[in-house]
Order: C-alpha cells, then structure tokens, then sequence
C-alpha cells in the first residue's frame, strides 16, 4: 500500500510554498545536467547552487564583497554582513518577505575584532527599526 498524506504533512507543505518564491529558468540544452553535477560536487542541492550564484553574481555586480553570515537567536532571523565598494558596511537581510540591503557603517568606524559582533547587532538594529518600529 501507498503512504498516506496526512493532513498535517500538507499543511507543512502549503506553509513552505508559502514562504517561498519560485524561478523558471531555461538554459541550453546540456547546461542543466554540468549545473547539477558542479551543484552536487560542491555538496549543494540544485537549488541551493542556484541560489547562491545569484546571491553572489549580485554582490560582485554591485561592487560588494562577502564579510560574514550572521545569525540573531533572538529574533531567528539571518543576515548577510557585506562590504561595500565604497568602503562602507552593509547588511542583506530578509524581513516579513522583503529583502533589503541597507548601508551601515564605514569600515575604519568598526574594529576588527569586533565585526561578528557588530554584524549580528546590526541585524537585530534593522530587524528592530523595520519590523518592530525602532523598539
């Protein structure tokens, strides 16, 4: 006999399509198999490759480059900590389905040792003054 779709299995999976969006992309035939194979000697599934080609296609087209992830337990969102061409510090974060890049600080303004946690801060300061209204 077959498995059975529960009802909570759907309602899992109705909240994850809700939470995404989706990309239909074409690509020369041959393409979509040496994109597979890249994506899974990398240790990423094909979307995850995707997703990530994107996300740094985008940064060098603007000039940035990648500090670090950074994380906020508090508020369970992620960010990106990024550099700007212009010397400045930015965080890439999503908050309530809008993806932003907001410019922060200069490089020189924030010490070296203390850029992890200048990053997480950072988010929780954009999480704050976007979502909660500056709380």
């Amino acid at each position: 006999m077959g498995a059975i779709y529960t009802k909570a299995q759907k309602a899992a999976t109705q909240k994850y399509i809700n939470s995404t969006d989706q990309i239909r992309v074409r690509t020369s035939k041959g393409n979509l198999d040496f994109i597979k194979n890249h994506a899974m000697n990398m240790g990423e599934s094909f979307g995850e490759f995707v997703n990530r080609a994107i996300t740094e296609a985008i940064y060098r087209d603007r000039g940035d480059v990648f500090v670090e992830d950074t994380h906020s337990d508090e508020y369970g969102i992620s960010g990106k900590l990024l550099l700007s061409k212009d010397n400045q510090y930015e965080m890439d974060y999503i908050i309530d389905g809008v993806r932003k890049i907001k410019l922060l600080d200069k490089r020189e303004d924030v010490p070296e040792n203390f850029i992890s946690d200048y990053a997480w801060m950072s988010l929780e300061n954009e999480y704050e003054s976007d979502l909660l209204g500056g709380e």
